[in-house]
């Protein structure tokens, strides 16, 4: 494991040094990051700032990168270090994969990997709707037809059913929209923001989908209660 000293090779860092520098976990090797290039070193140094170093010492794009210390992902890039729980000598770290070169190519218009890394966030989000969850909601859609049909009252079960059923699939779909909306795409990374603006109009598809049998469903609840 990589240690301070040997950050500064065989020399006796200074006090200063000491107190700017953080030791980097990943891929399973140690960095130390020095943050001595800021006036008040970690007390001035920010998420993002660290993600900018992180970036040159492993390749990972920040697009993609998550840092975690002390078992918790720092998600603020604004909050600086220390409020974060990040101090002299902390070891944070690194969750993230250097991209291929050729998909960048491949992907991406700008040939960047943060624009990459961008794509993938955004797919990260949506394939796993176009998989498992769209029978999900064809489930819902035919249990709804499916008591439309039935002239009998619902039970309290039945109509627990309906509704939770209902809840959960439009909480699902808007926890993707604001992650959608969570991806700040540059204007220059035109192919994120296609991907970005196909996704959320997919992702709003699937919820207007939901909520009209939700309307049905709560129709049904009111008109085919057991008395």
């Amino acid at each position: 494991m990589a240690t301070l000293a040997s950050f500064f090779g065989w020399r006796k860092p200074s006090k200063k040094e000491r107190l700017s520098t953080i030791v980097l976990s990943w891929d399973k090797r140690y960095f130390d990051i020095a943050f001595q290039d800021f006036p008040n070193g970690l007390r001035h140094a920010t998420v993002k700032d660290l993600k900018q170093k992180a970036k040159e010492v492993t390749g990972v794009p920040i697009a993609t990168m998550r840092l975690k210390v002390s078992g918790a992902f720092l998600k603020d890039d604004t909050a600086v270090l220390t409020s974060c729980g990040v101090h002299p000598g902390s070891l944070v770290e690194l969750l993230g994969q250097k991209v291929d070169t050729a998909m960048v190519q491949k992907e991406t218009a700008s040939g960047n990997p943060e624009e990459y890394g961008l794509v993938r966030r955004i797919a990260e989000v949506v394939e796993p709707l176009q998989a498992q969850f769209i029978a999900e909601i064809d489930s819902f859609v035919a249990m709804v037809q499916q008591y439309k049909q039935v002239d009998a009252p619902l039970t309290d079960t039945d109509k627990k059913r309906l509704q939770d059923s209902g809840i959960y699939l439009s909480e699902k779909l808007m926890q993707a929209l604001i992650k959608l909306d969570g991806v700040e795409c540059p204007f220059e990374f035109e192919t994120a923001r296609q991907r970005r603006r196909e996704g959320v109009r997919y992702v709003q598809r699937l919820l207007d989908r939901v909520d009209e049998a939700r309307a049905i469903a709560k129709d049904l609840c009111r008109s085919h209660t057991k008395i």
